[in-house]
């Protein structure tokens, strides 16, 4: 060949940039930080400089419809002036390629900035020298040919809407630390392609913040987002939380470890946690995660909405993934209380490759041998933790119906579900006289004493004044499944306990319920469930011959639609987290 395939480089019309400086950098905006990793790089970068106090502060456009810029704040150790005009040159870091700290690739304070807006400035001071130093990178500059390069060089201060920040709780200026402003920000909005407010951005932001750096609060790190102190989330709570114990006092609620263990990857410790949230906020089925013990709102502990484990991932302390790992947990993927269901997996940054680690550090997957050796530890554990919130739930509620009589739960359901529901027309002319009246039968066919069961009487009294439907038993000779008695929009309902559906079936299940499995053996436990089912389906055969006994059923349609309509409503609610 006489034309060789790489022309000589000192020939400038044969030879190219090995980048295009500015296009390059404008195509990196798109790397797949969003706010919470973008935060994350900085915040990193000053943990790794020894900070102690961390500050997040965003500016905010007119009427706070934008972000214009963000400053992050920290008195670590400050950065180095013959190092600084380095370390916005994508790339270079001083850890590249080390696995002891939180970075490693020497590309992520930038590519989080720029994913933000188009400039980025630092400013650093060492604890050796009053003098405050200044870099900067501006994509726009770059674009119009104003910067060629990364320079440093002194300034006779903090910018003036950072000089509070870089000051300690006593308002002393900081000896050392580190000033980073995300500026020319032009990608945080109200609104966008999700409809996402900024007050929605900046929460899930200081939510990130007390999971993701929970290792380092707890061990006194203080983080500061928009002038207020984030206090940390431990998925686990295992942790202190200073929310959970100014509002819980004494109680102190606390996650429960099932198990936990050292798995060994490459010579390399990954530590597994399995818990179950506190008691107090898995009070009983159908909590949804949504109200404690007292039926106090805790949506702000970030129990799992959804009917999955969502996975804590931990590298070198720091949590870079918060969701579902695919095909990680054997079975009972749908099962709802698994959102009570915390699972901690903590790894070395040795172990990068082995977890798939990207450069934004948000996100993992563990490799398939990772994942199966996984897979087959928490199987276990996973059902224990299942097993640990249905007994408990059993518990209380046993106890529940020991104390408000056997219905109670049944009764409340129906009183969540019914209020949507039109509340019909029988018994809109009854009177309180009525309703008394209905009380001393119920006293009647429940034998009780008007002296030594005067509390019992009164809780039966409340009841058919407040609930839309009363249930009760009470056992009487006769055909009738039950009689009730409509009360001005109420219902009570008695069950006769002679008839052979509670005698053979009902009364049975419902031992079997109250005592367990250990109450009946394999063979009579599958005879009741078979028993169970034929009388469900007698049962309505015996509803269509009883209709049938009328010349005209039609008349029951509207019956019949009201019957399936209540009847699914109550079903769905009462096994929402079956």
């Amino acid at each position: 060949m006489t034309t060789p395939l790489f022309l000589a480089p000192d020939d400038p019309q044969n030879r190219a940039s090995l980048i295009q400086v500015d296009r390059a950098l404008a195509s990196m905006r798109d790397a797949g930080f969003d706010l919470t990793a973008a935060i994350g790089e900085p915040l990193d970068n000053s943990i790794e400089a020894e900070a102690t106090l961390m500050r997040v502060r965003p500016t905010y456009g007119r009427g706070k419809k934008t972000i214009d810029s963000i400053l992050i704040a920290d008195n670590g150790i400050g950065i180095d002036p013959q190092q600084m005009h380095h370390v916005l040159s994508m790339g270079y870091s001083t850890r590249y390629g080390q696995r002891q700290g939180l970075g490693r690739f020497g590309v992520g304070l930038k590519l989080a900035g720029l994913s933000l807006g188009e400039r980025i400035d630092i400013y650093s001071k060492q604890a050796s020298s009053p003098q405050i130093y200044h870099s900067y990178i501006d994509l726009q500059e770059i674009r119009e040919g104003e910067q060629h390069y990364i320079t440093t060089r002194e300034v006779t201060g903090w910018p003036e809407e950072a000089a509070k920040l870089m000051t300690g709780r006593d308002e002393t200026p900081f000896a050392s630390g580190t000033l980073v402003v995300f500026g020319k920000i032009d990608r945080l909005s109200n609104g966008g392609t999700f409809g996402t407010s900024l007050d929605q951005k900046i929460a899930e932001l200081r939510k990130f913040i007390a999971r993701a750096y929970r290792t380092y609060i707890d061990t006194g790190r203080t983080f500061e987002l928009d002038g207020k102190v984030t206090t940390l989330h431990d998925p686990l709570f295992l942790r202190d939380n200073p929310r959970i114990i100014s509002q819980y006092k004494s109680a102190d609620p606390r996650g429960v470890v099932i198990d936990e263990t050292d798995l060994n990857v490459d010579g390399h410790k990954v530590h597994v946690t399995v818990a179950v949230v506190p008691r107090e906020f898995r009070p009983y089925s159908g909590a949804g995660g949504e109200v404690d013990h007292n039926g106090r709102d805790i949506s702000e502990f970030q129990i799992n909405a959804d009917n999955t484990a969502k996975i804590s991932i931990l590298r070198n302390g720091r949590e870079i993934y918060y969701d579902v790992v695919p095909r990680l947990l054997e079975g009972g993927r749908n099962d709802k209380v698994l959102r009570y269901v915390a699972i901690e997996v903590s790894f070395p940054a040795q172990l990068d490759e082995y977890f798939q680690v990207r450069n934004v550090k948000r996100g993992a997957e563990p490799v398939n041998k990772v994942r199966n050796d996984l897979r087959v530890w928490l199987k276990q554990p996973v059902i224990q933790a299942l097993r640990q919130v249905r007994s408990d739930w059993k518990e209380t509620e046993t106890r529940k119906r020991l104390e408000d009589g056997e219905h109670t739960e049944t009764m409340e359901t129906a009183a969540r579900v019914l209020a949507s529901f039109p509340s019909g027309v029988a018994g809109r002319a009854a009177t309180p006289a009525d309703e008394e009246k209905v009380v001393q039968q119920a006293v009647m066919d429940l034998n009780l004493d008007s002296v030594d069961d005067a509390e019992k009487i009164e809780r039966i009294r409340e009841q058919i004044r407040t609930k839309p439907v009363t249930l009760m038993g009470a056992a009487w000779p006769g055909k009738e499944l039950l009689v009730i008695d409509h009360l001005n929009s109420k219902a009570v309902v008695k069950l006769n306990l002679r008839h052979a559906l509670f005698d053979q079936v009902y009364l049975p299940l419902k031992t079997l319920a109250d005592e367990g499995a250990q109450s009946l053996d394999p063979e009579e436990i599958t005879d009741l469930a078979r028993r169970s089912q034929a009388a469900f389906d007698h049962l309505l055969i015996a509803y269509a011959r009883a209709e049938a006994q009328y010349e005209d059923p039609e008349r029951f349609d509207d019956l019949r639609t009201y019957w399936g309509m209540f009847t699914e409503a109550l079903l769905k609610d009462a096994f929402k987290d079956q």
